[in-house]
């Protein structure tokens, strides 16, 4: 009877024998383990501050790009704002001196009429200076068309009135609306070259001094500012008792 637990106890041990050595392997593996987990916060823990350090230096670039941007932004508004005032102030000098040529012809058309007929057949000096009926009454019919806003066809009128009449006390007048109605068609090139005309084929002409103030005027419109202030200058000094002359006055202290 006592073999029995003798034999019992012996394969007990012979059991736990074979099951110590599983058991210290098992814990090596844990031990193991355990130091790779170790290791694997510590690269965790490294590669946040790493990730962290690259952030950082992204969002410092991001921000230098940024305040380079409202640099130039700040840059560009400024820059706006000048030729805002610019603009301003060049829209206030051709609203002034539109002002001044709109008044200024409104009133030439509504003033202009042809020099009475003079029946005196004993003067002969008369009857050469003084225009034909004829003269007159073309004269009247392209003006009435350059009121009537018909400007191409008051240039063609005018321009068939000087064929006409080449020596007609008219015809420097003639000359003078065709630059009027090229201006007002803003054809200002063909407006300064028949105002020009004018003051090299009529140069004793009455309507001189306003010839030449248009003549500003169109090199204004073609950006000659330097030319239609050297005009200007040029009118008044040599018509300084004229109306031009004082319009002359006016627009040199809005050029300047």
């Amino acid at each position: 009877m006592m073999r029995v637990p003798f034999l019992y106890i012996g394969v007990v041990l012979g059991l736990l024998g074979l099951v110590s050595p599983v058991l210290a392997d098992n814990g090596d593996v844990a031990r193991r383990q355990a130091d790779m987990q170790v290791q694997i916060n510590s690269l965790d823990t490294r590669i946040g501050s790493i990730e962290a350090m690259l952030q950082n230096g992204a969002m410092l670039n991001l921000l230098s790009e940024v305040e380079a941007l409202k640099a130039q932004v700040k840059k560009l508004r400024g820059d706006v704002d000048v030729q805002s005032n610019d603009i301003s102030v060049t829209q206030k000098r051709q609203n002034d001196l539109y002002m001044d040529l709109d008044t200024r012809m409104r009133n030439l058309v509504k003033a202009e009429t042809p020099p009475p007929v003079v029946a005196a057949p004993d003067s002969a000096a008369n009857a050469s200076t003084a225009p034909s009926a004829a003269e007159a009454a073309a004269y009247e019919a392209a003006l009435g068309l350059f009121k009537a806003v018909k400007y191409p066809a008051a240039i063609t009128a005018f321009n068939g009135f000087i064929k006409t009449y080449p020596t007609s006390t008219l015809a420097s007048s003639a000359q003078y609306w065709i630059g009027n109605a090229h201006f007002a068609s803003k054809d200002y090139k063909a407006a300064l070259t028949s105002q020009q005309k004018l003051v090299t084929s009529y140069p004793s002409s009455p309507k001189l001094p306003d010839a030449m103030l248009n003549i500003s005027s169109a090199q204004f419109e073609l950006g000659d500012i330097k030319a239609a202030r050297k005009t200007l200058e040029e009118l008044v000094r040599k018509f300084p008792n004229s109306n031009a002359a004082e319009l002359a006055k006016r627009r040199l202290t809005v050029l300047k």
